[in-house]
């Protein structure tokens, strides 16, 4: 029986099993291969099999794995380097790698960097056969004692399975499931990028490690243009330019991980709000502010003190009763659903909130207005009859949509998450969810990717990347079926036979958080806002004294007319005041 090889290009081979993967292709074809939905290294053999794809560094799985073993090859030059470093982890992560070592006490600088990176070419340059090995939990224990790499045999005494894998290139060795390259010659550009403090496995009472960031490349030209896009978008980090431009700050007296709005952000965040608001209102949704607590009792009910209570806050006592502040709002449109019989004539009710929840997370993840504390959610919950759920869906996706493109973001990346392995609810109801999320996608005639298996456990969802002015991909918008709470609030409405039934519960946002939203749209126009957003669109700039009260009329006249103005009567010379004006991205100088 020969099998059938799909080469990167769509070219099909047909081979005899029985050797390498290997040696059936041309040289320097792929990465790594895919057999009967697997990943394995190209060195294992073939064996029968009904399909094999070998994949490239175009596909995510090629770049994981040339990442992956990159980070392997680094692990090696500080090894031989620094002998006594203990290595702990490095894996690929979504641009690149890093890997944790434990350096005692000592630092990376940037010659230690640079010297890395020396030996790396050296080490690719000698294009050291990458090996498979499969060992039994004790051997390897054994094996990673002898090197002394506690670290190592830390992880392995965590692992139930029997047998577990190491890679070897020369002398080095790793624990790891791989896949990897054949051998390190396959490495061609790469560059090590910054080095900083970690934790081992992210607890900070743990010991305190480095780890070193990389990237890599098939050819120089690629390693340079993510040079520049790295370069570019440090040009437009939102913390950077939250600073310069005066628009938030986080202060370690208040607490990390929370946001200080100052004047000019809290005006772009109002004037986000309120054309979300608007917009919302005219497509029928109706708004609701909820409590920033609420009893222990209720987060029993939703599941968070089960499955979420480590990222909630710690409790508070209030008269005998244990309340929490609150993580998500959910629980509390519930509230206010049950709070009067409902017929089937009400639904679908659309109810919204901006609502400010808290969840506690780790120190060493919080990153600016991206990943907080204490954020906002554009909120909504419909809760709609069965026969009402297609409608809505593509109600809410056109309804996204149209604002992000306010927004001027235009490039957008879909994707629908189905049934997972364990789940609740009813398949049937699973099976009517997920098709109207399908149809609604494919009335508006959207291109998406379907992720089999990795909806949440309580329902399926869509969720819409958009793509910024450099090109990143952001997680924004969620339209999520929830069969979970509906059911443990026992929530109904009354039908047309006079039966009481469980309505539909679709959770929504459409620019998720506030505040990451906030920081894409900084990003995305590097803090030069358009006109409507701008917190100042115009500044008066006198060329001299004779003419401010000229300035102060005209600035008057201005925001009579409902601009956002500014006049700068300092005693300073123009040339100064514009240069400033323009560092300030103000849209227009009237001088």
């Amino acid at each position: 029986m020969k099998v059938k090889i799909r080469l990167p290009k769509g070219e099909e081979i047909f081979v005899e099993p029985g050797r390498a993967i290997l040696d059936y292709l041309p040289e320097r074809t792929g990465l790594v291969a895919k057999v009967d939905g697997k990943l394995v290294d190209l060195t294992s053999t073939l064996g029968e099999t009904e399909e094999v794809e070998i994949l490239d560094f175009d596909t995510p799985e090629g770049k994981e794995t040339y990442w992956h073993t990159t980070s392997h090859v680094m692990a090696q030059a500080v090894k031989e380097i620094f002998p006594d470093a203990k290595l702990a982890i490095g894996p690929p992560i979504e641009e690149g790698f890093y890997y944790d070592f434990d350096l005692g006490g000592k630092t990376f600088s940037p010659e230690d960097l640079e010297q890395i990176e020396r030996r790396m070419r050296e080490i690719i340059s000698r294009d050291l056969k990458v090996k498979r090995q499969e060992l039994t939990k004790e051997e390897a224990v054994e094996l990673f004692k002898k090197k002394d790499e506690p670290y190592k045999v830390e992880l392995l005494e965590e692992i139930e399975d029997e047998r577990v894998s190491v890679y070897w290139q020369g002398d080095f060795v790793d624990l790891c499931r791989g896949p990897h390259l054949p051998s390190t010659g396959y490495i061609g550009a790469f560059k090590l990028l910054s080095s900083s403090s970690s934790y081992w496995k992210g607890d900070e009472k743990g010991p305190v490690l480095q780890r070193i960031y990389g990237i890599s490349f098939p050819t120089k030209e690629e390693l340079d243009d993510f040079i520049h896009r790295l370069e570019e978008a440090k040009r437009r980090d939102h913390r950077k330019l939250g600073k310069e431009l005066d628009l938030f700050s986080i202060s370690s007296e208040v607490g990390p991980g929370l946001i200080l709005w100052h004047p000019k952000g809290a005006i772009v965040r109002r004037i986000t709000e309120d054309f979300l608001y608007k917009t919302q209102v005219k497509r029928g949704y109706v708004f609701v502010y909820t409590p920033h607590v609420g009893k222990a009792r209720l987060w029993q009910t939703s599941g968070h003190l089960d499955f979420y209570r480590e990222n909630m806050f710690s409790s508070m006592d209030v008269e005998g009763e244990e309340y929490f502040v609150k993580p998500m709002n959910c629980p509390f449109h519930i509230q206010i659903y049950r709070s009067q019989l409902r017929s089937y004539r009400d639904l679908p009710i659309r109810m919204a909130e901006f609502g400010t929840v808290y969840r506690y997370e780790r120190s060493g993840v919080l990153h600016g207005l991206m990943r907080v504390r204490g954020f906002t959610q554009d909120d909504a919950h419909i809760f709609c009859r069965p026969d009402q759920v297609e409608e809505e869906v593509v109600a809410v996706i056109d309804l996204t949509l149209y604002i992000l493109k306010s927004f001027g973001l235009k490039s957008f990346r879909i994707s629908l998450s189905t049934k997972p392995e364990r789940y609740v609810g009813e398949p049937k109801s699973w099976e009517r969810a997920e098709e109207s999320l399908k149809r609604a996608l494919m009335r508006l005639g959207l291109d998406f990717e379907v992720n089999e298996g990795e909806g949440a456990f309580y329902g399926p969802k869509i969720d819409i990347e958009i793509r910024d002015a450099i090109g990143r991909y952001w997680q924004c918008s969620t339209i999520q079926f929830d069969f979970n709470l509906p059911e443990r609030f026992n929530i109904t409405f009354r039908d047309r036979d006079g039966i009481d039934k469980r309505p539909y519960m679709i959770h929504r946002a459409l620019v998720g958080s506030i505040e990451r939203f906030m920081a894409i749209l900084i990003e995305h126009y590097a803090g030069n806002f358009p006109f409507w957003l701008s917190p100042v669109q115009v500044v008066i700039i006198p060329v001299n004294d004779d003419v401010h009260p000229y300035a102060k009329k005209v600035a008057q006249l201005l925001e009579e007319k409902g601009f956002r103005v500014t006049t700068d009567l300092r005693k300073e010379k123009v040339g100064y005041k514009i240069s400033e004006a323009e560092r300030q991205k103000v849209p227009y100088m009237l001088i």
